[in-house]
């Protein structure tokens, strides 16, 4: 803003959050841009670097790729909620016990490979962990205040 007259310089310098600044028309406008960078620098903190906005306190929603499948989270709070009660009581409970109490089918996606005992419970093992880390990630959401 250009000042014209002494009240309007006046109340520019009594006022906290302005600068008031006085530039004579004499002289380069190099020399007028490097004595203004040099008071702002001295009156004014700038925060370096690009502007980003924090991601943290983004309100955004995203589309989802895929739908939240209800089964699916019923299943894995009911191997959470079975797990714990266990747990409650002192009692050991391995994955192939959790994956019979909640009716969990296991399926090979390749017909010709060896079917063996180990290698159904590696997969019943994969899937009940799985199941596990689905409602503990959706609790640990919920308490944060993000759904879905």
């Amino acid at each position: 803003m250009l000042v014209d007259d002494r009240d309007t310089a006046i109340q520019a310098v009594e006022d906290e959050s302005s600068l008031l600044i006085r530039v004579p028309k004499n002289i380069r406008r190099k020399q007028i841009d490097t004595a203004i960078d040099r008071i702002f620098a001295k009156e004014i903190e700038f925060e370096k670097g690009r502007q980003v906005r924090n991601p943290n306190r983004s309100n955004a929603r995203y589309h989802l790729t895929k739908p939240i499948k209800i089964e699916n989270l019923k299943a894995s709070f009911d191997v959470y909620e079975i797990q714990r009660l266990a747990l409650m009581n002192d009692e050991k409970v391995d994955n192939k016990k959790l994956a019979k109490a909640i009716g969990l089918k296991v399926e090979r996606r390749v017909k010709d490979e060896a079917y063996d005992a180990a290698y159904e419970a590696r997969i019943v093992s994969v899937a009940i962990s799985r199941k596990k880390k689905l409602a503990i990630d959706a609790i640990a959401n919920v308490v944060e205040g993000k759904f879905g």
